[in-house]
């Protein structure tokens, strides 16, 4: 089974919301830059995208299981 990378950038997002709750842009601008400074500017444009994604995430309403609801 492929994914896109839409959906992975989604995955992703996702995984860092629920291990970092509310840093989870944070975490992948962190992971973005990482990937700058190592020559890989694909790779950076990607993980601001998982940002962007996180931060999307985060505006929506909490999930039934999430401790701050």
């Amino acid at each position: 089974m492929q994914i896109s990378l839409q959906e992975a950038i989604e995955i992703h997002a996702k995984a860092l919301k629920k291990r970092h709750r509310d840093r989870a842009p944070a975490a992948a601008r962190q992971h973005a830059m990482t990937l700058k400074y190592a020559n890989d500017p694909e790779g950076h444009d990607v993980w601001q995208r998982v940002a962007e994604a996180a931060e999307r995430l985060l505006s929506e309403a909490p999930e039934i299981d999430d401790p701050r609801r």
